[in-house]
Parts: C-alpha cells; sequence; structure tokens
C-alpha cells in the first residue's frame, strides 16, 4: 500500500517513488507469543533485529507518552507502544528561506486499529516532508533505497508517505517494501545497536553505496551523509511452534528455531513442563509428552529459554489426519518413510535421502521433523505427517534442590597416637589444690561505624553502605533520620544498599515540592549480650542535575508550541539507565499550572517537547523539573 499526499491537486502525478530498491529484506522470524510480532527481521547482509522495547534504554528511541503507564515494564497489550521499530533511520536538510526537508526510513510495527492481539501490522516505510521551502514546484530527493520526487504548494509545502505492506498477520508483506539493507553506523556504533537516534552519524548500508539524502531541482543542490539510527542488533532467535498432536496417552511436539534450549511449558493437571530435543547441527525440536490428565489441552505454549528476554509461541493441538505417503513413522530412535511412485524412482526425502522402490527405509535421528515430504524427478510432492509408534517421554527438567542452612565451621577433635612401641607406665600425680574459678569477663561494648560507598548519589542511583568495621557486634539495624525518604535493600545487614527516589514521576499532575537536602542515615549494632551501641551516623549529598531551557522555546497560535533545553549530571559521561525525564508546566502568571507533557533526554543530555497543534491558551512561561531533582523556568515567545 502507497500513500501519498501533496497540497497541489495538480501535481499529484509528480510525487512519486521514481527509483525503487531492489534490495529488500530477506528473512522475517517467528512470531513471539508474548506481543504478537516477529522475532527478528534479516537482511541480505546477515544482520537481524529485533523490537527494542525497552522504557529504560534511551537507544531504543520509544516515547514515554505513548505508554499508558511508563513507570512500569512494558505489557502486552495493556502497556505497550502504539508503535515500535525494528529500525528507524532519519536525516534533515535546511531548505533556503528557511525550510525543511526531513526523511523518515523504517521497519514499524504498529497495529491496524488498536493496541489488540490480531491487529498487528509491520510494514516498511520511506517519508519526505517538506516544509516551506520553493512553491509550486517539482523536487527530486535521492537517499540510500532510492529516488523520490515531491511536488510543492503554494506554502512550499509537500509530502510522500509509501507503507509497504500493512496487512494484519501477514508479516512477509513488509519484505517487499523499500526497506533493505538496515542502515548502521560506519563505526562506533554502540555494542548490540546499529546506531544511537540522538546523535547524526555517517552511515553505511544503502545497495547503490549512496548513503546520503540529497536535493535538487528549482536552484536547489544539497545533500548531507548525517543520520540518526535507532535498532537493536537481534540476539534471540524466537521458537516457531510447527506441530503438536495428540497420539493416545502422548503428546508429540514439533519446533523450528536457531536456539539452543527449548521447553514446553507444562500445563497443571496436563503434563509438566519437559525440555525439547535436538540433533546436532540441526534447527529441529521435539519432545514427547506424556498426559497425565483424562484429557489433552486445545494449546501449548513453546518457550526459547536461550533467548534473552526468553521468546515464545503459541500452536493449537490436532489429531494427525489425511495421508499421502504409504509410512512416516518415528519410533523413538529411527526414522521409516516408504512410498508409492507412479512416476518412477529413485524418491528423494527432504532432509534425509533416497527411496529407491516402495520398501521402507530407516534414518537414525533424535528429532525428526513434524512432516515427511517426498519429490520425485518431475517435481510431483507428497507429504504426510511423522506418527510416532513408540519412545520414551522426554525426561523433565530437574526440580531445583532446596539449600540447607549454613551449619556453620564443622571441626573434629580427638587424641590418640598411632600404637609403636608400649608407652613407659607413669607414676600417678600427687593431688593438687582445686582452682578458684575465674571471674567471667565482661564483654566490651559494641560500636558501630558506617560509611558509605560514595559520599553523594543521584535521584534514582543507589549506594552501598558498610557497616562492617563495626566491633562486638551480632546485628545490624539502619535507619533513616532526615531527607528524602529512601529505599533499603537488606538493611539489617552490615552491608545494606539504599536507593534515591526520583525527585518526580512523569505522572506527576502537579509540581511537586523538590526536598535535595542530605539523607542522614545511622546504624546501631547490637552486641551478643543484647546491648546496643551508640548510633553512628553517615550523609549522603544529593546530587540533582542542572536544568535548562532553551531561548527559543515558542508558542505559535493554532500551529505549534514547542519548548527544548538539556539536563546534565556534573561528572556524569555514561549513558543514564534509566533515561532522565522532565516534566514541562504551563506557569503562566495569573492562572493555575497546568501540566503540558513530559520528554525523555536523550544521550546528549538533550530534550525537547512539540506539540502540534498546540494549548488554546498562550503559554508564555514554563517550568520544567526533572526526575533527577533539578528545575528551571522560562520565558515562551508568542507569535
Amino acid at each position: 500500500m502507497a500513500l501519498t499526499a501533496t497540497g497541489a491537486g495538480a501535481a499529484i502525478a509528480a510525487t512519486e517513488v521514481t527509483v525503487k530498491n531492489t534490495d529488500h529484506l530477506t528473512t522475517v522470524g517467528p512470531v513471539n507469543a508474548e506481543h504478537g510480532f516477529p522475532a527478528w527481521y534479516g537482511d541480505s547482509t546477515g544482520t537481524r533485529v529485533e523490537l527494542c522495547l525497552d522504557l529504560q534504554n534511551p537507544l531504543c528511541g520509544l516515547l514515554l507518552d505513548e505508554i499508558p503507564a511508563p513507570e512500569s515494564p512494558i505489557s502486552f497489550p495493556e502497556n505497550f507502544p502504539e508503535e515500535a521499530f525494528y529500525m528507524l533511520a532519519g536525516s534533515e536538510l535546511d531548505l533556503p528561506g528557511g525550510g525543511s526537508a526531513i526523511l523518515t526510513l523504517g521497519l514499524e510495527a504498529a497495529f491496524s486499529n488498536t493496541v489488540t492481539a490480531g491487529d498487528q501490522v509491520v510494514f516498511g516505510r520511506q517519508r519526505i516532508v517538506v516544509k516551506e521551502g520553493p512553491a509550486n514546484t517539482t523536487l527530486t530527493f535521492q537517499h540510500p533505497y532510492g529516488t523520490v520526487t515531491v511536488d510543492t504548494d503554494a506554502s512550499g509545502d509537500g509530502r510522500l508517505v509509501e507503507d509497504i505492506s500493512p496487512a494484519n498477520g501477514n508479516f512477509t508483506t513488509a519484505l517487499k517494501s523499500n526497506i533493505g539493507p538496515f542502515l548502521k553506523w560506519d563505526t562506533g556504533a554502540p555494542e548490540g545497536y546499529l546506531g544511537n537516534p540522538d546523535v547524526e552519524h555517517k552511515v553505511i548500508g544503502s545497495p547503490s553505496n549512496f548513503n546520503q539524502f540529497a536535493a535538487t531541482g528549482e536552484g536547489i543542490n544539497l545533500s548531507t551523509d548525517l543520520f540518526t539510527v535507532q535498532g537493536k542488533i537481534a540476539t534471540n532467535h524466537g521458537v516457531q511452534a510447527d506441530q503438536a498432536m495428540v497420539n493416545g496417552n502422548m503428546i508429540d511436539v514439533f519446533a523450528t528455531s536457531g536456539g539452543t534450549q527449548l521447553q514446553v511449558e507444562g500445563q497443571e493437571g496436563m503434563f509438566a513442563t519437559t525440555p525439547m530435543v535436538t540433533d546436532d547441527g540441526s534447527n529441529r525440536f521435539y519432545a514427547r509428552i506424556q498426559l497425565t490428565g483424562e484429557t489433552a489441552p486445545t494449546q501449548i505454549k513453546i518457550t526459547n529459554i536461550s533467548d534473552q528476554p526468553a521468546s515464545s509461541n503459541i500452536v493449537d493441538v490436532t489429531k494427525p489426519t489425511g495421508i499421502s505417503v504409504t509410512q512416516a513413522t518415528y519410533d523413538g530412535t529411527q526414522l521409516t518413510v516408504a512410498a508409492s511412485s507412479a512416476v518412477g524412482w529413485p524418491l528423494a526425502v527432504t532432509g534425509m535421502g533416497d527411496l529407491p522402490d516402495t520398501q521402507p527405509v530407516s534414518w537414525p535421528v533424535k528429532a525428526p521433523p513434524s512432516k515427511v515430504t517426498v519429490t520425485a524427478a518431475n517435481g510431483d510432492t507428497a507429504s504426510l505427517p511423522v506418527m510416532v509408534t513408540a519412545g520414551a517421554a522426554t525426561p523433565i527438567g530437574l526440580e531445583p534442590t532446596t539449600p540447607a542452612p549454613d551449619p556453620g565451621p564443622v571441626t573434629e577433635t580427638g587424641g590418640g597416637t598411632t600404637p609403636t612401641e608400649p608407652e613407659t607406665p607413669t607414676q600417678p600425680e600427687t593431688p593438687t589444690e582445686p582452682e578458684t574459678p575465674a571471674e567471667p569477663e565482661t564483654p566490651a561494648a559494641p560500636e558501630a561505624v558506617a560509611t558509605a560507598a560514595s559520599a553523594s548519589v543521584a535521584r534514582g542511583a543507589s549506594v552501598v553502605l558498610d557497616g562492617s568495621t563495626s566491633t562486638g557486634a551480632a546485628a545490624f539495624t539502619w535507619s533513616q533520620t532526615s531527607g528524602p525518604k529512601v529505599t533499603w535493600k537488606d538493611e539489617t545487614t552490615a552491608t545494606p544498599t539504599v536507593t534515591v527516589p526520583y525527585a518526580v514521576k512523569t505522572s506527576d499532575t502537579a509540581p511537586a515540592t523538590l526536598d535535595n537536602d542530605p539523607v542522614q542515615l545511622q546504624l546501631i549494632v547490637t552486641g551478643e549480650d543484647g546491648t546496643q551501641s551508640a548510633p553512628a551516623t553517615v550523609e549522603l549529598a544529593i546530587q540533582t542535575d542542572t536544568v535548562t531551557i532553551g531561548a527559543d522555546a515558542r508558542y505559535r497560535q493554532g500551529r505549534e508550541f514547542r519548548v527544548n533545553g538539556t539536563s546534565t549530571l556534573a561528572g556524569n559521561t555514561a549513558i543514564l539507565t534509566p533515561a532522565t525525564s522532565v516534566v514541562i508546566y504551563d506557569n503562566t502568571p495569573g492562572r493555575a499550572i497546568k501540566k503540558l507533557g513530559t520528554a525523555q533526554v536523550d544521550t546528549l543530555g538533550n530534550w525537547t517537547l512539540r506539540m502540534r497543534p498546540p494549548p488554546s491558551q498562550a503559554v508564555r512561561s514554563v517550568l520544567v523539573q526533572s526526575t533527577r531533582g533539578g528545575s528551571a523556568t522560562g520565558t515562551v515567545t508568542n507569535r
């Protein structure tokens, strides 16, 4: 499906894709039952990418405003984005007179209507949007995957959007799109990713070796080789659930995967969780499961536990029906196939060998295919599901051993010597006066000593405390005496961990009263006799970020509201995970403060909030609060 739109009715014909990409994506992985989208897509270079669905990872480029509960983990369907990308690349050209041309190239996962099972679609998109460019003309754009012409209207606006092809549940249509191979940074990409969506960079991947975005026409001759790129290189293989057949009191389960460990998830009262077996170098998996209940399930779930996170697929349980080959059986050790032919011999059994005549032929395998396909020299084929006739149930996984309590040191005492020469008898000792019992020693009073791994801690970060150098301590009691309320882990041990909460939440509807006072903590240790020490204290300074608001914040009545800025944490050079977010409020004097929205801070420390259309009331001043504790106010230019 191709969608095009321009503002000039007489020039629609010129807005089109004139040079298409012939080097399409090549493969699509099995559907992941956790969200209903393919586990991965692959290109002609062997690169595979998967959906990046970690809200706390800024390299995923997810928009917090599109997640119903951005502070909770992503889950389908109640907390899932309306769109996500296997790959998303963009580039922009500044046109004469202040206009722009924006290119978007992506492999998008979305929904035909709402975030609902069965509405999943995947398509390849190329989009070019021209704003305030030369009026009433045709511009030609060349990009890594082809060439496009766009007509502009009297305002200098024009656009082309091509999506190939959104079809519910048909994930192979995207293989025909103009996307492929995947674009990636030419050098220095973050490990495991195609690039960083917050950083412009040179790329490679164009099948025509044109890794640029260029525009010509109406006196324009512009180009750039800088792109933003988002995409996570697939480490997962997924799992394709091929078949599950009831065979008496057994279920024979067949699956295909590039993974190494698959299991059939148990169902209470029917069967236990069972690992699947495979042959060396094969992607086939098999399990024969003993039913413990009176009825078989209607569906089973197969999980690839070698994927991180684990992927899964669901298959209907059926009974074998229809026979077109005379024999295809598996006895637990050998696959036996026989066929009849009216078109000559030999017949080729896919993946196994040849049948020279009507006599059965056997091959030793651990994991048989779910069906046998036989092919004649003239191309005729026939298939038959494999019938499992015998074989023991695949052993279930070992139950975890319950850890025994630590018995402490085990010592052995005793005396005596190895007999050698007889010992000479000794004279009896002269009795001595009994000793006066010594007075019991008074134990030393316990003394608490408390330190921290760091004297300061950022909002949302953790720090380990240490009371191990305390003396006479049999028990540890940590507590907080002042400052922003922290959360504890292992607070009755010598080395607990405290986490300072974020200053604000993206779900807040009103500005928070920021408390960035130091966190005061104390430790009291208790001795063996119950004596408590005096408190030892430790102080943690709260490290907040510095928030700025750009001077170009603007409100354009009926068109756009836009504000941007920065958030920086002094001394930090790493990518912050979870990413920092800011909450933006309209604090225009003379009326109630109102939340405008939220923005995630990118890996370079920048944030932007853009609203089209803008709020109905003019915004003249904003308050920005950061999850890391910083805040700022700024004025907004009205036009």
